[in-house]
């Protein structure tokens, strides 16, 4: 019942203006146009939905006229070797034009650096790269994420760990990231670095507070962090832009001309420069980021980076002027200022950011909703596949009965699997539908007028 509520809210949210023309998107090596599918294969640091989301809050908003699909792959616990498993059903089935990788946190299995264990990862990945190039999609692979070893010896009564692990297990991920960017450049894939970021923020955070952590747990990044994350996504594969870019200039017939990028202007009229008014519609709207990652996105000025929405107006009188947009005031502004250039992101009551986070809530209900029920779903198989996996490799023939019980009850389990896996998939995909819809941007009615 939600579920229903969640779309026929989202219908409701706006009446969408013509929409602008779908044009392809180029994101690293790929090229997407609409309706074309970006999954995110991993393990929990996927699962978590939280990098994936935000991603997902980029492209709805700065992209609306194109939608695309999203699918999120990410199981926790997974190795290369789990993901191989599910590869067609999870992955190729959705016939994906992009597809991004972070494995590698579990591969390492939590130890100091093990050649053979290595060697496994190695062939694991290695044959995950080999099928999905095989399928025609493009693959960007990604480093392992960082472990903070500071913050797993902070909770060390609560979880111990070996003192070789904790020295050593943040080269190891790096180690298995060196060797995934080297078999990316050999491939001509494109990689997405996640592991240098989250490390060098984290240190420059430290040196105001030393115990600052993006991963509390020490290997599941939070909300800031994977902010960061997200950004290394977005800024590796090639999109960092701004929004709009609103400039005003005099005519010479006392009136004022617009010269825009991202959107366009109309109804331009002005009374002198006492009250000059027009609308405008963007192309886009900006990307706001959740409060909870606000300490990653002031650090990676993320708004001005990404979300820049220019405005500016040249010559105006000395003096002081109001902005408002809708019929809301957004602030006060000295000539100079305005003439220099004012980003709007910034405020974060302009009724375009607030149609923006209007839909990163709807698409974060989403992911904590079907997404997180989606994923959960993938345990059965993921776990069948592991003890016959199992089973295959145990000559103990009393070990043997009891996986052989323990795969007739997974098995058991399956039943009705693909049903349920099917109907999400689709509630998933309606969702998203809807979400795009309350994400086409709106004209929006500016006015800046001077004050006394």
């Amino acid at each position: 019942m939600k579920r229903h509520c969640f779309l026929l809210f989202v219908l409701c949210l706006f009446v969408s203006p013509a929409v602008a023309q779908s044009q392809p998107i180029k994101v690293g090596a790929a090229e997407l146009n609409q309706g074309d599918t970006v999954v995110f294969l991993g393990d929990s640091i996927t699962h978590q939905r939280l990098y994936t989301q935000y991603i997902e809050d980029f492209f709805i908003t700065r992209f609306p006229s194109t939608p695309l699909k999203f699918h999120n792959a990410g199981i926790g616990g997974d190795k290369a070797w789990d993901a191989l498993q599910r590869l067609d059903r999870d992955v190729l089935s959705k016939d994906p034009q992009l597809v991004t990788i972070l494995l590698g946190m579990n591969d390492g299995r939590y130890q100091a650096f093990d050649h053979q264990i290595f060697k496994t990862y190695e062939t694991d990945m290695t044959e995950l790269l080999d099928r999905l190039v095989e399928s025609g999609t493009t693959v960007s692979p990604i480093t392992p994420t960082m472990f903070d070893a500071t913050a797993a010896r902070a909770m060390l009564k609560q979880r111990p760990r070996d003192e070789s692990m904790l020295r050593e297990y943040n080269a190891v991920l790096a180690y298995f990231g060196t060797w995934l960017r080297g078999e990316s450049d050999r491939r001509n894939m494109q990689s997405i670095d996640m592991f240098s970021p989250l490390n060098q923020l984290t240190r420059l955070a430290r040196q105001d507070e030393s115990g600052f952590t993006f991963i509390k747990d020490a290997i599941h990044p939070g909300p800031a962090g994977q902010l960061i994350m997200a950004h290394a996504w977005l800024e590796n594969l090639g999109m960092q832009h701004g929004v709009s870019n609103i400039v005003l200039v005099p005519t010479a017939k006392s009136g004022f001309k617009a010269r825009v990028t991202g959107g366009a202007v109309s109804e331009l009229t002005n009374n002198g420069d006492d009250v000059i008014e027009f609308t405008f519609t963007a192309d886009a709207l900006p990307w706001v980021t959740p409060e909870d990652t606000a300490v990653a996105a002031k650090m990676l000025k993320l708004d001005h980076k990404f979300s820049r929405e220019g405005f500016q107006i040249h010559g105006l009188s000395a003096g002081k002027y109001s902005l408002s947009i809708d019929g809301t005031q957004i602030g006060e502004f000295p000539h100079t200022q305005l003439a220099a250039h004012v980003e709007l992101q910034r405020f974060p009551n302009t009724p375009q950011s607030q149609q923006a986070a209007q839909v990163v809530a709807l698409n974060k209900q989403r992911n904590e909703t079907t997404i997180n029920d989606l994923r959960r779903h993938w345990f059965t198989f993921r776990n069948l596949q592991r003890t016959k996996r199992e089973l295959a490799e145990t000559e103990n023939e009393q070990a043997k009965q009891g996986l052989n019980e323990k795969v007739a009850k997974g098995e058991q389990q399956m039943e009705g699997f693909e049903e349920k896996l099917v109907q999400l998939e689709q509630q998933a995909e309606r969702e998203l539908a809807a979400i795009y819809e309350a994400a086409q941007p709106q004209p929006h009615r500016y006015v800046i007028t001077k004050l006394k």
